[in-house]
């Protein structure tokens, strides 16, 4: 069954939101990358960067929603089972 189809304020908006979106998970992930990049801060702090990979994932999934066309089944281009279950959830 397809999602209904939700609509940002404009398209131009909801790639502008896409965009930060992603720059700011890049920022994310260049930190993870840092701190994990120091052989004692991994392994005292594994869970916490694997989080932070969770929410950059997180991020780009949202990304995608605010891309998608209407018309189309938005959600289709999720590809968290979790994030995508949240979504489908909160449209019911």
């Amino acid at each position: 069954m397809s999602a209904p189809a939700l609509s940002v304020a404009s398209p131009e908006l909801g790639e502008a939101l896409a965009g930060e979106l992603e720059r700011a998970s890049r920022l994310l992930g260049e930190l993870a990358f840092e701190l994990g990049s120091d052989e004692t801060t991994l392994r005292r702090h594994l869970t916490g960067l694997q989080s932070i990979d969770h929410v950059t994932q997180i991020m780009l999934n949202i990304a995608t929603v605010l891309r998608a066309g209407e018309g189309t089944d938005q959600l289709a281009g999720v590809t968290l089972e979790d994030v995508a279950g949240r979504l489908r959830a909160s449209l019911n």
